[in-house]
């Protein structure tokens, strides 16, 4: 495992022009240091969330003591270890004090609650969209004690903020994929499949190959005003290691809005191609590394403009058609 590359006194004008275009992580060191939540402290920053809160009851995640913080499955890969529970926040900011207090505390956690339905006003008062190269893209907030969060990767750019607490994040490339063992795609505590292992605890006999993956490993410890770069696909574990935790992140595509996710191709492919018999899988993977990846080239330079169709480039209106056949073959 290597240390993550840091850098110190990023501006916007950087982060855009210098970090973001080499595609790896990046420790952006105390560049949101300003931040009044920030200087408010953990217990200072519970009291003013209580305050500024829109008054929606927090969607949260409970953990018992046994699981140490990670939220994982049951054996058997069919059920969580974990139970979901809907509370004020002030009742939320009360147990994690509460739990704080104890030697063997449950994991509590609310992830991805969106500023603007949940505390409106804070991002006008922590902005970084200075930072956000898109027009569109999504702010959401963290908040929890000494958890685990499990390695998987997402379909979007991500800035991370660390607000309260400390936290160490641990990212593979894609090409780990392979040796990250990959749990089920259908059954998923946040949307996006996890990695099975324990990366606090690697159990090498039944995961021998993550050997590998943590040879290219990367991993940080953040405090509170550093924020992290996470490219996307890049996997990423992310340790709580405070009796509060507090961070933002805002979440964007390089793309615009029409066009679709990645992951519907992958879903796809799974009804349509990895069964198929081996020399038709084959020659199935030479079309989509011609048509789609265009590994030889531009595919269809031998066509007018005005005769490319669906093959032409993504526009708002090709997209709109491209959705139309989608769901006709799938009817």
């Amino acid at each position: 495992m290597k240390n993550m590359s840091q850098y110190f006194d990023v501006t916007p004008k950087i982060f855009v022009e210098e970090i973001k275009p080499m595609a790896q992580p990046a420790v952006l060191k105390g560049v949101i240091s300003s931040w009044p939540s920030v200087q408010l402290g953990p217990d200072g920053l519970l009291d003013h969330l209580c305050a500024i809160s829109s008054g929606l009851p927090i969607p949260h995640f409970v953990c018992d003591p046994v699981h140490r913080g990670r939220f994982f499955y049951e054996p058997g890969y069919t059920s969580f270890n974990y139970r979901k529970e809907l509370t004020p926040i002030t009742e939320f900011a009360a147990r994690l004090r509460a739990e704080a207090a104890l030697s063997s505390p449950s994991a509590l956690f609310a992830g991805s609650l969106t500023l603007a339905g949940y505390f409106p006003g804070f991002a006008r008062s922590h902005d970084i969209t200075p930072f956000i190269p898109a027009s569109q893209f999504l702010q959401s907030i963290w908040i929890g004690n000494r958890t685990m969060t499990a390695p998987h990767y997402d379909n979007v750019e991500n800035i991370a903020c660390v607000v309260a607490g400390r936290r160490q994040f641990t990212l593979f490339p894609i090409d780990q994929l392979p040796n990250l063992y990959m749990g089920p795609l259908d059954l998923t505590p946040a949307g996006q499949p996890i990695s099975l292992v324990d990366i606090r605890a690697p159990d090498f006999e039944r995961f021998p190959r993550y050997r590998e993956a943590q040879a290219h490993g990367l991993t940080a410890i953040l405090e509170p005003g550093d924020a992290i770069y996470i490219p996307t696909l890049w996997w990423h574990g992310v340790e709580s290691l405070d009796s509060v935790n507090v961070m933002v992140n805002t979440w964007w595509r390089d793309v615009p809005a029409y066009f679709g996710s990645p992951m519907t191709a992958l879903l796809s492919g799974l009804l349509t191609l990895r069964d198929l018999p081996k020399d038709q899988r084959a020659a199935w993977k030479v079309v989509f590394d011609n048509l789609v990846f265009e590994t030889n080239g531009p595919a269809f330079d031998h066509l007018p403009d005005t005769a490319r169709g669906a093959f032409g480039p993504l526009t708002r209106s090709s997209a709109a058609h491209l959705r139309e056949m989608l769901l006709q073959t799938l009817a």
